[in-house]
């Protein structure tokens, strides 16, 4: 995997500077964005690892056809990293970028410093259960470190199912895709189980060890996921277990 090198931070207002398929975005964080029903700060106000990984990912599927021309939807998009990404420097059309209201101003001005017109980055507001209209048609979803509670997970699968498009086949037949990156914590193969469970399969791709950006003395291991949609009962699936493979 090509790792993505963070060239500089704590520059106007907190933003940091990351180099994707050789272009460096800008990344601003807003350490005062709190969720208004109980006064915690978001932690989608941050960049975390999981996005740089993600990221990093897909700029090494770059010649893989998915991402060419697609619409990509980023749920729980926080910063915004991988959906700009996908846009400004892989070969996407389009990204929608959804998370919870307070942190959708932040997205717009991410989409914005990276010179993505409003065309090119739609900002909406979606929690999980929650959907968008019809007519928004999306080829590739985006996730990072949003495996971490199982109990968020039925409304989370609720909502790929309304954005989710059946192809001819799992792998290659046209319809949605999904990648997910996450870091290898407890809690994550629970999460993954109850998706299992809501008829998605997520299939482990890759895995690389990377020092913390906010700790760079730390190392940590992070995990890429596939996902797609079953087609078959879960209850005839023989090995419900993931298969590490290489690529994408």
């Amino acid at each position: 995997m090509e790792m993505m090198e963070v060239v500089a931070t704590e520059i106007m207002d907190a933003a940091l500077h990351v180099a994707v398929a050789g272009r460096t975005l800008a990344v601003a964080e807003r350490d005062g964005t709190h969720d208004p029903a109980t006064g915690r700060a978001l932690t989608g106000s941050w960049l975390w690892d999981s996005s740089l990984v993600l990221a990093s990912h897909l700029a090494s599927c770059v010649h893989h056809h998915h991402l060419r021309g697609a619409t990509v939807l980023e749920l729980g998009a926080g910063t915004g990293l991988p959906g700009i990404a996908a846009v400004a420097c892989l070969g996407a059309a389009r990204c929608v970028l959804t998370d919870v209201r307070p942190l959708l101003p932040g997205l717009r001005a991410n989409a914005d410093a990276n010179g993505l017109t409003a065309e090119q980055a739609d900002v909406r507001e979606l929690r999980w259960g929650g959907h968008l209209e019809p007519e928004v048609q999306v080829d590739v979803v985006l996730m990072s470190d949003v495996f971490y509670d199982p109990d968020d997970m039925p409304a989370m699968a609720d909502t790929l199912h309304g954005l989710w498009r059946d192809g001819d086949s799992d792998s290659d037949g046209g319809g949605t895709v999904g990648w997910a990156a996450s870091e290898v914590r407890d809690g994550v193969q629970d999460c993954i189980d109850v998706l299992r469970e809501q008829g998605f399969e997520v299939v482990e791709v890759d895995r690389v060890t990377r020092p913390l950006l906010r700790d760079p003395e730390q190392a940590a291991d992070f995990a890429v996921y596939r996902l797609f949609r079953r087609t078959t009962s879960p209850s005839i699936v023989s090995d419900p277990t993931p298969i590490t493979t290489a690529g994408c």
